[in-house]
Parts: structure tokens; C-alpha cells; sequence
């Protein structure tokens, strides 16, 4: 009998430990991604602000002009819309590379108005083992200039041994 409740209480143990260290992952590649998405699109935001206000209290050219080649260069961080395909290969090549399957992609482009950018949000399933499924996020962040991980649901697949994903991501193309 003893061994009974101690293997429950076990089991328990397990079980709390294991949602734990889920919610600490998650957590920790949810937060960050959402943190560079809000610095990027404020970034946008003051260098908009920063042109207005120039504009507005009628400074001299050169620096309104110098303001105009700061946001331009910014600007040219991010790929051109007619790459949107060229960057879409690239996430399912990354993705096939690691061994992961993509069942199915969505898009949704929407302007943003007074930046010159195209947001286009993607919604992508990935499926495979939770190592490459956790190095394909990590491939997925090195690229936070022009694409954002926005949301990130992570799914057991019960007849497998291997997890499914669905990432929103935000890509912003000129």
C-alpha cells in the first residue's frame, strides 16, 4: 500500500515538474519574441514621429533630409515584397533541413500606413522531434530584424513520438 501512494505521489511529482518546465519554455521563447516585435514596431513608430515633427517645425532641409536617409536606411534592413517567396522558401527549407514537416501555410499581408512596409502575418504548422522543433525557433529569432514570432502553440501529437507547432509570425518586407 505504501509503495502504491509513493509511486503516485511520484507520478504527481513528474507530472507538476514536466508542466513546469513547459510553461519556462514557452514562456521563454514567447516573451523575447514578443519584446522584439514591440521594439521594432516602435522604432518604426518614433522614426515616423521624428520625420512629422520635422516636417511640422520647419527646420532646415538638410535635416529633414538627413532624417529621410535614416529612416531609408532603416528601411533597407528589410527585404523587398517581391522576396516575400524567396523568404518563404527559405523558413520551409530551414524547416525540411531539420527534419520537420510543414503541413500547411497561411498569409495575410495588410500595409502599415506612413512606413512603407508590408506586414504580412503567416501562420505555419511544423511538426517533428521537440530538439529540432526547438532549434527551428531559435533559427526563427536570429531573423527578428524583418520577421517576428508573434504566437507559438505547442501541441503533443499522442499517436507520435513528435510535437506540432503552430508559429504566427510577422514578416515586414518593403
Amino acid at each position: 500500500m505504501m509503495t502504491r501512494d509513493a509511486r503516485i505521489s511520484w507520478a504527481w511529482g513528474a507530472l507538476t515538474a514536466l508542466l513546469l518546465a513547459n510553461a519556462a519554455v514557452l514562456i521563454g521563447l514567447v516573451l523575447p519574441a514578443r519584446e522584439a516585435q514591440y521594439r521594432l514596431e516602435n522604432r518604426i513608430r518614433d522614426l515616423e514621429r521624428n520625420v512629422r515633427n520635422l516636417q511640422r517645425e520647419g527646420r532646415t532641409s538638410d535635416v529633414v533630409l538627413a532624417a529621410m536617409r535614416q529612416a531609408e536606411e532603416f528601411s533597407q534592413g528589410f527585404p523587398p515584397r517581391a522576396d516575400l517567396v524567396s523568404v518563404m522558401g527559405r523558413l520551409t527549407k530551414l524547416a525540411s533541413s531539420l527534419h520537420l514537416k510543414v503541413p500547411g501555410t497561411d498569409y495575410q499581408p495588410s500595409e502599415l500606413k506612413g512606413a512603407g512596409l508590408t506586414k504580412v502575418t503567416v501562420q505555419m504548422g511544423v511538426e517533428g522531434a521537440y530538439d529540432n522543433i526547438r532549434r527551428f525557433v531559435y533559427e526563427l529569432e536570429g531573423m527578428r530584424r524583418f520577421l517576428v514570432v508573434e504566437r507559438l502553440s505547442l501541441r503533443d501529437l499522442k499517436a507520435a513520438s513528435a510535437l506540432q507547432v503552430q508559429v504566427q509570425l510577422a514578416m515586414y518586407l518593403r
